[in-house]
């Protein structure tokens, strides 16, 4: 016959086990997964995704987009790009307004969803045509009051510039970031949107070419109220703009939750131009993808300012540089490697430089 003692032990053994057993939590578990044991023989593992939705123009619009929006005689179409494959071809004729795919199709953000949006973007577009967008964060529905409209919104200015603006309640406009106009060229972005309807937590962050840019309000971080009425779908395409013809070639959309897989990757971005500071390929070095870089952009890829004397060049790109910063000045465009800019009269001199699918 057991005692007291005896069967209190074995009533507090027996109450952990089954704790044990029946609600155990894997603290160690790698970031983006979440291990329950539900017994000692059964483990379920749960993948968080972190690809949220895919825009890849080889699905088809149907499949990507919830509606087309043209006002005038645009079309949307699938267009085979040289580099990039499959891109969607987005044209808003003169005297048409819009040419947009609206919404992420089975997708939607919602209040406190942290957020990553990547895509690449060619504009043929007129230098100072200014447009009301290229990309907008747009607000819909009819139940909670909207004071936004279009919370964030990437356009192009009549002053000749890429800029992104965010429009607080009241549509009060900031241009949150700005870049001059680059046209014809590829230029990928990806906005980080921590999704709110409260300023103190929902904030924007933005890479261009692969560089995480500095806002207008010194740092790389803009609190701002991202979630208007009902909810706030993607669009691309060409709004505005009337006037002229303007095309937008995009290319690799992405809505994830995490940089890496938002990012524009694969096609034509494993070719790489390398800037050296000497001649021979000796001295610091920096790469490029397809972009255009501006001084700073070339300084945060670990590049100087009128220092770089050779670069290498693979077969598919051409570079152009340039002895101004924001694509001013003398230029020099290569297709090949250039063992020393000295034979060029070009030692020195680059501020800034483009590099394209040649």
């Amino acid at each position: 016959m057991k005692t007291p003692q005896a069967i209190a032990t074995l009533f507090l053994a027996s109450s952990a086990m089954f704790t044990l057993t029946h609600c155990t939590k894997n603290m160690n578990a790698l970031p983006g997964k979440s291990t329950l044991s539900t017994n000692p023989a059964t483990t379920a593992t749960v993948n968080v995704q972190s690809l949220l939705w895919d825009g890849d123009a080889a699905l088809g619009a149907s499949n990507v987009w919830k509606v087309l929006n043209i006002e005038g005689t645009g079309t949307i179409s699938v267009d085979t790009d040289p580099v990039y494959g499959q891109v969607w071809k987005f044209y808003k004729p003169a005297g048409s307004h819009r040419t947009e795919g609206h919404g992420a199709k089975n997708y939607q953000a919602a209040e406190g969803d942290d957020i990553y949006i990547g895509w690449r973007s060619k504009l043929d577009i007129p230098a100072t045509q200014n447009t009301n967008a290229v990309f907008q964060w747009k607000a819909y529905g009819s139940t909670l009051p909207m004071t936004q409209n279009y919370p964030i919104v990437v356009s192009t200015s009549s002053s000749g510039t890429l800029h992104l603006m965010h429009y607080a309640p009241g549509k009060i406009g900031t241009e949150v970031w700005v870049t001059p106009l680059s046209r014809n060229t590829w230029n990928t972005m990806v906005l980080h949107l921590k999704v709110s309807r409260d300023a103190s937590i929902g904030f924007i962050e933005f890479w261009y070419n692969g560089v995480k840019q500095t806002l207008v309000n010194g740092t790389q971080r803009y609190p701002a109220r991202t979630l208007d009425a009902d909810y706030c779908d993607p669009k691309f395409g060409v709004y505005g703009g009337d006037p002229s013809d303007i095309t937008n070639y995009v290319h690799a959309i992405k809505i994830a939750s995490t940089y890496a897989d938002a990012a524009p990757t694969g096609g034509g971005s494993n070719l790489l131009a390398t800037m050296y500071q000497n001649c021979s390929y000796t001295g610091w070095s920096a790469t490029f993808g397809i972009g255009s870089y501006t001084t700073a952009d070339i300084t945060a890829k670990g590049g100087i300012d009128n220092d770089a004397s050779s670069l290498k060049i693979p077969a598919g790109l051409k570079v152009t540089l340039y002895d101004g910063d924001n694509f001013t000045g003398d230029s020099l465009v290569l297709t090949a490697d250039g063992s020393c800019l000295k034979n060029n009269s070009f030692n020195d001199k680059v501020s800034s430089m483009k590099v394209e699918a040649n």
